[in-house]
């Protein structure tokens, strides 16, 4: 989330209630309610106060929301520039596997965005994703750079991209570990403990099998 864009939004949003504030004391003071003669005015400062607080109230839920709404487009934005231009860079043919693995990743990362930004606040699992998906998007942004740069005369390769895509790939097995252990955890905390009916079970039968058909013989 944009901290900066976020923090002058409000400020802006308190200056505006402060100004709205001067306008009612002001009006306040120099029209008298208890003055037959300036009842109308005084009226009429209270109804533009409320309006001008109604309109501050809009503004900063608007506004506020709007930067949030950003943050998240912008995200979404910038997964597929970088997707984009990895699919451009340089030559189809050359370093056509390291880009199919970027690319997967990248997906990988973007179906599951959707979940993530809906979990509990609480939890660590959006942040932690938030952060393997910036350094996907860094690492892909490398990759593609690296590619629209690289000497295909020469055709030398130092094997930069294939080791920034095998640690994006460990990145990424060591997130899906994560979420994986996590979920299996969620599971078996609140599996239902069946040995109790077990119990029963036998028991009943061994009931039966001995000719005591009722229980509290």
């Amino acid at each position: 989330m944009n901290i900066r864009k976020l923090i002058k939004v409000n400020l802006i949003s308190i200056a505006i209630l402060a100004l709205v504030m001067l306008f009612k004391m002001f009006t306040g003071m120099l029209f008298d309610a208890h003055d037959k003669a300036n009842t109308g005015l005084s009226t009429l400062s209270i109804v533009l106060s409320v309006i001008f607080l109604f309109l501050w109230a809009a503004f900063t839920i608007y506004s506020n929301v709007t930067v949030v709404k950003e943050d998240k487009y912008e995200k979404k934005r910038n997964i597929t520039e970088v997707r984009n231009r990895l699919m451009k860079a340089g030559k189809k043919n050359i370093f056509s596997k390291e880009r199919t693995v970027m690319l997967n990743m990248l997906d990988s990362l973007a179906s599951r965005e959707k979940y993530f930004s809906s979990m509990d606040k609480d939890s660590k699992l959006p942040e932690l994703f938030e952060l393997t998906e910036n350094q996907m998007i860094r690492n892909a942004t490398n990759v593609a750079e690296y590619m629209e740069t690289f000497d295909y005369i020469s055709g030398k390769d130092s094997g930069y991209v294939r080791r920034i895509c095998d640690e994006s790939q460990h990145l990424l097995d060591k997130f899906n570990k994560l979420v994986e252990l996590t979920v299996t955890y969620d599971d078996t905390s609140r599996d239902y403990d069946t040995r109790e009916i077990d119990d029963m079970i036998e028991a009943l039968e061994l009931m039966r099998n001995s000719g005591k058909g009722a229980l509290g013989s």
